[in-house]
Formats: C-alpha cells, structure tokens, sequence
C-alpha cells in the first residue's frame, strides 16, 4: 500500500508536468523542489518543514481583470523560488490603505521528508470580515503567524491563502453583471477561493498532498465562507471536510445579489462620483486602490456587516442552509463551534452599553424594533451583572451559540456524514476579553507574540489539533486518549466544551436557542 500511494504521489508530479520542457524544469531528484503545472518551484526549510510561499493560483486581477473571475496563471521559466509570501490584498490597516491587486498567491508547508503516502491537506481560511487580513502569513490574535509548522508535525500538509478583499472582491453591481453572460456580479473573491481549490487540486500531490483529502478550516468570516462554498456547484468535490470556527452569523444565511447591488454598490458608485458617469463600470476601474478602499470601509461589531458573498443564482444558487436542509449541498463531515463570549470586544459597538436606556437602544440598533421588546424580556438586564454583560450575552447567543447549534441541526438532519459541534470556554491568561470572538484559533499555530501560553494552553493546543487533524486524516475526530466528542443529535443537541477540562455536554438550555429560532436576524452579522 505505502509503494502504491508513492507511486501515485511520483504520477502525479509527472501528470502535472507532462510535456518535456516542464519535466527537464523539474527535477524530482531535489528534494527542495517540487514540480507544478506553471513550473518548478523551489522551497525553503522551516524547522520541520518545507515552505513554499507566494504560489499564484491566479493571474493577477489588475486593469481589465478587475471585478472579473479569476483566469489561470501563466508559466513561468526556470525554477522560482518559492521564499517569499506574495503581496497582502488591498486592505486597511491603522488607517491606511495598504496591499497590491496582485495578490492571488498561496503558500504551502510539507515535511521536509515525506512518508510513502499522500498526507491530508489543511487549508487556512482567514476571517477578517471579508475586507481584513490575508493567508500569507500575516499575525493574527495574540502575534500569531499563520504558518504550519505546529500542524505539519501533526502528519498533515498545510495551505494558506490570499483572497481579494472589501470592494475589490464582492462589489455587485448593475454595471458590473452586463459583462457577465449569466448577468451577475460580486463573489470575486469566493471565484478566487474555488480557483485556489482547483489549482490545489492539480497541485497539491507534487506537494505530498492528498487531493482526495482536502480540510478547510477558518474563523469568523473564513468560517462563513466554507459554510457558502459547501452549497456551490463550482466548489463540489474539491474538499472533503471542514471546520467553521467562531463563525456562521445569520445561521449559513447570505445577501443575495439584488441587496448587494442596492446596498454597497449604489453607495460605492455613488461615494466614488460614478454613479452618473456613462460607462459606470470604466469609471470604477479608473479609480485608484486607495480610493476604492477608503471609500466604503468594511465594519466589525455586531452590527451587519459591509462585504460579503451573496447569493447570485449562478456562484451560489440560492441560501446555503437552505440548499443544506434540502441535501443540494456538498455533504462532508463537519466541525462547527463558537467560544462562550464571542461578542465581548464589541459590547459597545452598538453604542455604550451602561444603563437600560443604552442597552434597549443598542437591542434596537442590532436587531430591530420589531424584536426589541420580546429580547428585552428574554434578557432582562436586572438579571446580570452589568447591561453591558446583558447585552454580549444575547448577541453572543443570538449571533453564534444558536446559529451553530441551528446550523448542526440542519447538517446533521441533510446527511450521513458526522457533525461535531463545540463551545470554546478557555480564556488565555490575563485577557480581559475572556473567551471571545476567534480566540479559539491561535491554538492550531506557533505562539511568536508577547503571550506566553501557559502548560493549560499547550495542554488544549494538543487536544484541539489531534481533532482538527484526525477529522481531516479519517473524517472522525475521534481516538487517541482525547475525550470522546459525540456527533451532532437533534433532541440533545451534544457539544465538546473545549477548556481546560474538555468534556462532552448537551445543549446549553441557557443560551435559549428556540427563543433564537424565532427570531429574524438582519443580514449580515459579523
């Protein structure tokens, strides 16, 4: 078996490069280079592994290419070296606009040997609101790098990724569908997401990489974009499992087309003057990066949310959990979880929360008049220590607990395959935000930051990569001496609490989830 699955490893490389130019470019005798369908590619060494970095998938989407669908790289001469992360997307950061268009590149960790058989493939997806942060490497929550050494050592080949971002990669617009044959517009960037599943598709085996086994996993937005890819004609077959962390707001629900065109693409062509321009889309291809940018910023909080992916017909045929409950989705089997305070770092975004004057208008502001009496009475805010912890109790419910266990019912009910929900509970050590929003997800990472994980932190590290790992290798997350996390039943709605004492429980009865369940969230949260 392990002869069988190197040879396969060996045809691929050669399937990947099969005219004779290609395969003189890509000498598989070294051990640093691996052999792709737009060339040779040269790695670096990191510890344990093998890095290759600033891979595009794509040609650069600058000029004509703005706002379209990705097209497929060009090949290049010779042996690149692979020892760079490519440039961020344009984004912001402190305030200014920073990052490049051509941004569509990937990186990929492999150990520097690799065993006989082709290993799980783990791909990164950044959150960020749709319109922050980037896969190439960048530091995230607690000065995290989102490189792979810590999953590599775990047996796994690990991917990261860019992906246009904010108005570059989900403007919607009028102007914009009459270029398109299916007249539609926006989700460039979840096309540049399918586009890097693809070239990981044809690629991923020069790479030790198993492409039958493909794990997505992401926080916050990241999450929310698996949760949409899983419901897309163009993405199925290309992964085969998925952990959504800290994630599907509005329960897997998007915009659809038309509340993108009315909504950020009136505003944006009309904040950049070219709303009465003759030719709209020229005259938004004609504005400058840090314009376009700058102009419509993209919001955190829990307030709905700028950019995003919507629903076209075409890209994503209609609302994910919809396509879910009627089993139109890709089933593979999934994690879904969320921490214990997601909300806590934007209990004033809303508004200041200090009194019940302020929390009845901040239950308003996120939710609705129509439904702020009725939260008022599920939440009254006599009831908890402050208006402030009042209020991210019922968003964190509202928003993440109930939307989770919605979403786990629904998955659970549409297919065979096993669904794992979780509640995340630990907080890092002096972190007065607790256990909140994504802090779940430094744990699968080397820790470089001014935190010092403490024996507990590594201790959870541990258990939460042998799960993620394991449902990649085998679809079950199961086994070791790690606590037995159950499936997904409705009825007694189990769930891993994943702190420093992990354990299998049901529910929880107190974040009043059937109360949620009646209630219309406004789209998009978070």
């Amino acid at each position: 078996m392990h002869v069988t699955f190197m040879m396969l490893g060996l045809l691929l490389a050669v399937i990947f490069c099969s005219d004779a130019t290609a395969a003189a470019e890509c000498p598989t005798t070294d051990p640093d280079v691996a052999c792709t369908d737009s060339g040779a590619i040269r790695g670096t060494r990191e510890g344990n592994t093998l890095a290759f970095k600033g891979i595009p998938y794509a040609q650069a989407p600058v000029g004509s290419l703005r706002w379209r669908p990705p097209e497929e790289g060009v090949r290049w001469e010779g042996t690149r070296n692979a020892t760079d992360f490519g440039a961020i997307c344009p984004q912001i950061v402190d305030g200014q606009v920073v990052g490049s268009e051509d941004c569509l590149t990937l990186n990929i960790w492999r150990p520097r040997n690799l065993p006989a058989t082709l290993l799980p493939v783990m791909v990164w997806v950044t959150g960020g609101g749709n319109h922050s942060l980037s896969g190439k490497g960048s530091a995230g929550f607690g000065g995290v790098s989102y490189d792979g050494e810590t999953l590599v050592d775990r047996g796994v080949v690990y991917v990261s990724y860019n992906l246009r971002l904010g108005v570059l990669g989900f403007l919607a617009h009028p102007a914009l569908d009459a270029e398109r044959a299916e007249r539609i517009s926006g989700n460039y960037g979840s096309l540049d997401q399918i586009a890097m599943l693809r070239w990981l598709r044809r690629n991923v085996g020069a790479f030790g990489g198993d492409p039958s086994r493909v794990f997505l996993f992401g926080t916050s937005a990241g999450g929310g974009n698996i949760c949409a890819l899983m419901s897309s004609p163009l993405a199925r077959g290309f992964f085969h499992g998925a952990a959504m962390q800290s994630s599907v707001p509005v329960g897997c629900e998007i915009q659809t087309l038309a509340d993108a065109q009315k909504g950020t693409g009136t505003r944006m062509a009309k904040a950049l003057g070219c709303d009465t321009a003759s030719d709209v889309a020229a005259c938004l291809r004609g504005k400058s990066i840090a314009e376009l940018v700058a102009a419509i910023p993209g919001t955190f909080g829990v307030l709905p949310r700028v950019y995003g992916p919507n629903a076209d017909g075409h890209i994503f045929p209609d609302q994910p959990l919809k396509l879910i409950a009627a089993r139109k989705h890709h089933a593979i089997p999934v994690i879904i979880g969320t921490t214990s305070e997601e909300t806590m770092p934007w209990a004033n975004s809303a508004g200041p929360v200090t009194d019940l004057a302020s929390y009845t208008a901040a239950i308003e502001k996120a939710f609705g008049a129509e439904s702020r009496d009725a939260i008022l009475g599920q939440y009254p805010v006599s009831t908890y220590s402050s208006p402030s912890r009042a209020f991210v109790t019922l968003t964190t419910d509202a928003l993440f607990t109930c939307q989770s266990r919605r979403v786990a019912r629904t998955l659970a009910a549409a297919q065979t395959q096993p669904v794992h929900r979780y509640i995340f509970a630990h907080a890092l050590q002096n972190d007065p935000s607790g256990a909140s929003h994504t802090v779940e997800h430094p744990f699968f990472f080397g820790w470089r930051g001014k935190y010092r994980p403490t024996e507990t932190d590594f201790s959870i590290q541990r258990r939460m990569i042998s799960y993620w790992t394991r449902l990649a290798r085998t679809g079950n997350p199961n086994g070791d001496d790690t606590p037995r996390w159950p499936a997904h039943t409705t009825g007694k709605d189990p769930y891993l609490e994943i702190g420093a004492m992990t354990i299998a429980q049901s529910g929880p009865n107190s974040a009043k989830c059937d109360f949620w369940d009646t209630v219309r969230l406004p789209w998009p949260h978070l």
